[in-house]
Parts: C-alpha cells; structure tokens; sequence
C-alpha cells in the first residue's frame, strides 16, 4: 500500500471485482496487522449514477468516488461492540450503491457532511461516510452491525422462572 497515494480500483463491477475485493480485504489485514504504520488510504470503488443522484438528493454534493484509511479500519474492527466480522467492510461498496436507506447526519465528521447507509445483509449494516464535496468522493470512517438477539439452544427444555435471577415471587412459578 501506499502513503497518502491511491490505489485505482474499478468500481465493483465486471471482472475486476473479485481483484479489487481481494486489494481491500489485504489493506484491511495489513492495517490490522500493523496498527500503528502511517495513515493511508485506498480507493475502493466507484459510486454509480443512481447512487449518485440517492446520494445528491440528500446532501447536495456529487460525488464519484469511495474511499477507505487505515484509520477507519481499525476504528470499525476492534470495537467489540460494533459486531463486525472480519469481512463485513467488503460490502460497503455494494451497500452505498444499492441501498435507499440513505440519510444525513446532523452531525458532522473533521467537519464534512455524513451520510449513513444501511443495508440488511444477514442483517443490518450501517457506514458511515465523510462527504467530501471538494474531491467528489466519500470516505467511509465507519461501520456496524446491529446485535443480534442470541437464543440459548436449550431455552425451549427450561421453564421461564430458571431465568430468574432475584428472589422474585415469580421466579417459583
């Protein structure tokens, strides 16, 4: 990877996309790996024309392409309560350029508008991206999935009172 450089990827689509899948998935093993090299950043992919017109329908701004720092990365990975697989962040393309669950923030990020994507992909996930209207381009600082509600497997054998954890009177019934 390169400082400060970017790395021209297609925009997801055609035969280049499983390549430019494969050039984000090591930017985000390598930033893993080494949490504390110099920042960088990698162009992962191109917003389509009817993401365009979602995306300046909402915030004004026309923007062509989507981008990714080491940075964000690490933000979005290490917070347990984030809920992120290691390859949640490989649809963030996918999801900004075919979700219309699209909004702005009334907060801003190092002071550039934010739109928050969400998708349902085997469940909700959210980005969160900078607008950078200047360069035409969002930059996605970061990401989540919604909890799942884990079910014990033998909650069916139990009564609801072996959930119980005060003396409460219900807990004998």
């Amino acid at each position: 990877m390169h400082d400060n450089n970017e790395i021209k990827n297609s925009d997801f689509t055609g035969t280049n996309y499983e390549k430019d899948k494969k050039a984000l998935k090591d930017f985000i093993e390598e930033t893993l790996k080494n949490r504390k090299a110099p920042y960088k950043w990698i162009r992962i992919g191109t917003v389509r024309n009817e993401a365009q017109g979602r995306i300046e329908q909402k915030c004004g701004a026309k923007v062509t392409g989507i981008h990714i720092d080491n940075s964000s990365v690490i933000h979005a990975m290490i917070q347990a309560h984030h809920h992120l697989e290691p390859d949640a962040l490989l649809h963030a393309v996918d999801v900004i350029n075919t979700t219309n669950d699209i909004s702005i923030s009334e907060k801003k990020h190092k002071s550039n508008d934010v739109l928050i994507f969400k998708q349902d992909i085997n469940g909700y996930i959210t980005f969160l991206t900078e607008v950078h209207v200047k360069n035409g381009y969002l930059l996605v600082f970061d990401a989540w999935r919604q909890k799942k509600a884990r079910r014990d497997p033998d909650a069916a054998k139990r009564l609801p009172g072996a959930y119980v954890q005060n003396e409460s009177p219900s807990a004998d019934t």
